[in-house]
């Protein structure tokens, strides 16, 4: 059964707020009830967020990288408008990564930035997901930007799959906390779980919800272009 376009923005504002209150849940649990790092501190509270932007990112530039891939195969007008909303959410995660990692180093490592293999790749795939954006949007044809942007975005998901194998390929001083063991406390491991599923949750609305306002630019563009036709017909008709 096809959605009815009265109940669907309702859903997408319903998952949107869910994503919100679970955050908002997340980060009480994260300052409130989780103990902070015995090494650390309260700096490591940053953690939870900054795996969980990781994962969001990861999985939307890996999602972006698909489109673009089908949609250079056999065109489609909603798998491109996927892959577009998924490029920016996956930005946007890439931004949050960049932001809490250098603050999270400076308390870790004692230096803001250091150019060790994942943050450098990070930092590379955020690049990709800027430039497929800059490239459809400054395009002198849409297409052209189009074709071109998703050629770009199938390297994504190889970068993506780098960032998860940088630390054991290249080593690095990187942690790794998931796979080392490092969540002994419960109240951290809820932490954790409910930061990631808090941030997903959230991602994934958003993704949804601009998906819907690409798909919504896209129908007034071909409304505006058949109204043009129209008003051109009529002209020749002299009417």
């Amino acid at each position: 059964m096809t959605e009815t376009p009265s109940k669907l923005p309702l859903r997408l504002l319903t998952g949107l707020g869910l994503g919100t209150l679970l955050c908002i849940a997340a980060l009480g649990w994260v300052f409130f009830v989780a103990p902070a790092d015995e090494n650390l501190g309260i700096v490591q509270k940053i953690f939870y967020f900054h795996v969980g932007s990781a994962f969001g990112m990861l999985l939307c530039l890996c999602a972006a990288s698909a489109s673009a891939l089908i949609d250079l195969m056999a065109p489609n007008e909603t798998i491109d408008a996927a892959g577009q909303a998924c490029t920016e959410v996956g930005m946007i995660f890439a931004l949050g990564v960049l932001t809490s990692g250098p603050l999270w180093a400076r308390k870790s490592w004692g230096t803001w930035w250091t150019w060790e293999p994942r943050l450098t790749l990070t930092l590379l795939v955020l690049l990709i997901a800027i430039a497929v954006l800059v490239l459809r949007s400054m395009a002198a044809e849409a297409q052209t930007g189009r074709r071109i942007g998703n050629a770009l975005a199938v390297l994504a998901a190889p970068v993506a799959y780098l960032i998860h194998i940088a630390v054991q390929k290249w080593g690095g001083t990187h942690p790794q906390v998931i796979q080392g063991g490092g969540i002994q406390s419960s109240d951290m491991r809820i932490a954790f779980w409910g930061s990631v599923v808090a941030l997903l949750t959230l991602g994934f609305s958003l993704v949804a919800l601009r998906l819907r306002g690409i798909l919504l630019e896209q129908h007034m563009v071909r409304l505006r272009l058949d109204l043009s036709a129209l008003e051109l017909q009529r002209a020749r008709n002299g009417e």
